[in-house]
């Protein structure tokens, strides 16, 4: 099992009251969460809420045996990664179940990215736009694709990542959590190295900063303080507009 320190953070957007992010960092579990809520105030922060409670719970009574899978296992998959995606899917279904017998709280949904440490892999699923990206050997990837629109038309090659940036529709999403029964949910794994650098983000970080100035922030931490790099996307994010909540968790990996 490879070392691990990590560090999380949320920042309320300037055009919010209330933060509709939240996140989970159990680095005893090796599970991180992060859930970007919409649909207005109460909606919003019920449903990351909900999302994050239940898949943590899930996570750690399965472990022992005390829990009722609500699929079975894939066979092509990790045993972590069944875990995460039994996790989310029983999740949409309790967010769905909720926002289906209230008025109030109808239109509700949340985006979900999630990894779970597995020996010398990181399992990840992701729902929505929240991202996770790697940092290694001074390079920075992003390993979740969103699941937007524009992201979509980026990911077949008919928009650049400037376009899709700039796009008015960027914002519109083509998948997650409480917003149907089957929601697209992407799982992968992800494989680890000494010195890796991991970075879970709701979209108010990636929203208002491109991925250079990221890693140009990243790598203006000389010592690799966690929390000294958390903060510091956090505030740029909110000097280049800032608009809408910023959550981080950081997980840097070692021998």
């Amino acid at each position: 099992m490879m070392k691990f320190t990590s560090f999380g953070f949320s920042e309320i957007g300037k055009s919010h009251t209330q933060n509709e992010d939240r996140y989970f960092r159990d680095e005893k579990q090796g599970l991180f969460l992060i859930a970007d809520g919409m649909g207005g105030h109460v909606s919003g922060e019920t449903a990351s809420q909900l999302a994050i409670d239940c898949i943590s719970d899930f996570v750690i009574r399965s472990r022992s045996g005390e829990v009722e899978w609500p699929a079975l296992p894939q066979k092509d998959l990790t045993p972590e990664q069944n875990r995460l995606l039994a996790a989310v899917t029983l999740a949409n279904q309790r967010i769905t179940g909720l926002s289906g017998h209230s008025s109030v709280i109808r239109r509700m949904g949340t985006t979900l990215v999630g990894a779970l440490t597995e020996g010398e892999h990181l399992a990840i699923v992701n729902v929505g736009d929240s991202r996770v990206y790697r940092i290694r050997s001074g390079q920075i990837a992003q390993i979740t694709t969103d699941h937007s629109i524009v992201g979509e038309q980026q990911k077949s090659g008919l928009l650049s990542r400037e376009q899709a940036r700039a796009h008015p529709q960027r914002n519109l999403l083509t998948s997650a959590l409480g917003l149907g029964e089957n929601p697209r949910m992407d799982v992968c794994r992800s494989d680890l190295s000494p010195g890796d650098l991991y970075l879970l983000c709701s979209d108010g970080l990636h929203a208002a900063l491109p991925d250079e100035d990221i890693l140009a922030i990243i790598l203006s931490v000389p010592d690799r303080t966690l929390y000294k790099i958390g903060l510091s996307l956090v505030l740029k994010a909110s000097l280049a507009g800032g608009r809408d909540d910023t959550t981080v968790i950081l997980i840097a990996f070692s021998e």
